[in-house]
Formats: C-alpha cells, sequence, structure tokens
C-alpha cells in the first residue's frame, strides 16, 4: 500500500508541475521568470506548504488550483519588476512610432507601435468581433487576450503594460476555436456534427468525443473561422442537431 501510496504522489508532483507550467503560459510568461526562489517561496509561505513537492502534489491531486499558486508568484515578481524597463520593453517591440497603423500577420493593430510580435493568447483564443485587450510581455511582444478572459483580471493591475489592441477589418486572417457540444448520445451523432460544420463553411481542425455511461455525449471540436459571425453561425447549426442540448465555445 506504501509504494502505492508513493507513486501516487510522485505523479501528482509531476502533473502539478505541469499545470503550473500551462497556467503560467496562459498569461504570456515564462516558467523562468517566474521560477526563482523567492517567488515560489512566497507562494509557499502563502498556503503552508513546507516544500514545492507538497505544492506540486497538492495542485496534481486537486487540492488548490494552478491559478492560485501562479497569481501568488505574479504578485511577488510584480513587486520586484514594477514599471521595470518598460521603456526598453516599448523600444525593442518597435524602434520607429509609425504615421499609420499597421496590422500584424494576427490580424491585430497595436495602436501607436508597428512591426511587433503579437500573439493571440491560447486562453481565450480570441477571434474577430470578440472585445480585447492588450498585454505587453517581457521580451515576448504583446499578448492579446479577449475582455472577459479570466486571467485578464490579474493583468489588469499592470496597467502599465496593458495597451489598446484592435481587429483590422481588411485583413482575412483564420482563427482557431474550440467549441464544445453535450447531447443524449445516439447513433450517427458524430456524423451530423462533422456535417453541420461542413454546412457553416468552417473547416475542422480536431474532433474528440467520449460518452457517459449515463448515455450523455461530450464532443469537443476545433474549428477554423474567419470571424466571430462565422463562429456565431456554427454554433447556431449545431443547436438545432437533434438530441443537442447545449453548445458553447471553450473558455
Amino acid at each position: 500500500m506504501s509504494w502505492f501510496k508513493k507513486n501516487e504522489r510522485e505523479e501528482n508532483i509531476v502533473k502539478g508541475k505541469e499545470l503550473i507550467e500551462k497556467e503560467i503560459k496562459k498569461i504570456g510568461m515564462s516558467h523562468a521568470e517566474l521560477s526563482r526562489q523567492e517567488y515560489l517561496q512566497a507562494a509557499l509561505d502563502r498556503y503552508k506548504y513546507s516544500g514545492l513537492d507538497d505544492m506540486y502534489a497538492a495542485v496534481g491531486f486537486g487540492g488548490i488550483s494552478p491559478g492560485k499558486i501562479v497569481a501568488r508568484m505574479l504578485e511577488e515578481y510584480r513587486k520586484e519588476h514594477q514599471e521595470e524597463n518598460l521603456d526598453a520593453t516599448l523600444e525593442e517591440l518597435s524602434k520607429e512610432r509609425v504615421r499609420q497603423n499597421k496590422p500584424s500577420k494576427t490580424g491585430i493593430v497595436v495602436k501607436g507601435i508597428d512591426n511587433c510580435l503579437v500573439k493571440l493568447s491560447r486562453c481565450c483564443n480570441p477571434v474577430p468581433g470578440d472585445e480585447i485587450v492588450g498585454y505587453i510581455t517581457k521580451g515576448r511582444g504583446v499578448s492579446v487576450h479577449r475582455a472577459d478572459c479570466i486571467n485578464v483580471k490579474n493583468l489588469l493591475s499592470e496597467e502599465n503594460r496593458m495597451i489598446d489592441v484592435f481587429w483590422y477589418q481588411a485583413e482575412k486572417t483564420k482563427y482557431n476555436v474550440e467549441i464544445e457540444i453535450y447531447a443524449n448520445d445516439r447513433s450517427g451523432l458524430l456524423a451530423e456534427i462533422i456535417n453541420e460544420i461542413g454546412n457553416a463553411k468552417c473547416k475542422l481542425i480536431a474532433v474528440t468525443s467520449k460518452a457517459t455511461k449515463e448515455k450523455i455525449a461530450f464532443t469537443e471540436v476545433t474549428v477554423e473561422v474567419e470571424d466571430i459571425e462565422q463562429l456565431n453561425k456554427v454554433q447556431k447549426q449545431l443547436r438545432k442537431i437533434d438530441s443537442v442540448y447545449e453548445v458553447k465555445r471553450k473558455k
């Protein structure tokens, strides 16, 4: 029994580390930026863990969310880096202020800055039509989030790193969006889902589907869309499918 407990703990430690690293990436930072001992110690002290492995294990088995751990580390990071090198970061983003805003390859315009790296945040996958905000990351350009993204509230406290961004209407760029579909399981359901995605003129990138013992089918699809209108259209089509009772964009 002790071997199983030890093995389970080790698995949770590995899982906890991975979850924390994913959470750090969601806010546009790297693990190296937040992995200093003093930032980790701040999280240990806040949540009363005796060591890193205890904290990772707790995250791994669901005792505490990785978001809480990262939020405390980020809080400590900000104390040390408040306004540090912000001017230099802006200079790195663009050596020259431009007279006319130009879109990045993502179809995003960063107000007052041209030729800078722009990344659409993976945590919320914004598409044209979504209200968006920009966050100046350290050495990684501008990270763009949906305004209602759960991670934005952690970023808003750093007002000096927030920057205006907007969609460039003339730019036709494709965006991947994940959609969750809940239905009463039945024969032919998946085929109809795939068919309706095609009817909405969307490209299907990926699909996974599983059913519970209670005959509830959960399907997750990744589709390629041009804007929020096309996304709304495909979701509307999916809701019309017999036995489907919920369709929502994955947050």
